[in-house]
């Protein structure tokens, strides 16, 4: 089963009593994706059948196959909206590009069960 997370809402910790160049770094560390004082909160948007994802894999563009065609291999892809933008012209119909259609902001993260 393929389980897919939409990023809902951030939490980003503030500490008033943190020295700035601590608070510059937790900053920096926050926008790169280090997680640093960071919560981020998902929920599930979509649940996907290991066949469904097969064939839709099977019937879409070489970038689709790129980009989510090794979640076997890795357990779980993150998609951002660049990539939702690359990924719509050349995916088959199905309930994942429906999903891409109306997404604008955040990320995505594609995660399969083990």
């Amino acid at each position: 089963m393929i389980h897919v997370f939409k990023l809902t809402k951030r939490h980003v910790d503030t500490n008033k009593d943190m020295p700035k160049v601590l608070k510059d770094i937790k900053l920096f560390s926050t926008c790169v994706g280090h997680g640093v004082g960071t919560i981020d909160f998902s929920q599930k948007v979509l649940e996907i059948s290991d066949d469904e994802y097969e064939m839709m894999i099977k019937h879409s563009n070489d970038y689709v196959k790129f980009k989510i065609g090794n979640l076997s291999k890795y357990f779980e892809i993150e998609i951002f909206p660049e990539h939702a933008a690359k990924l719509l012209p050349g995916l088959c119909e199905c309930k994942l590009k429906d999903a891409l259609l109306n997404f604008h902001e955040g990320y995505l993260v594609l995660r399969k069960d083990f």
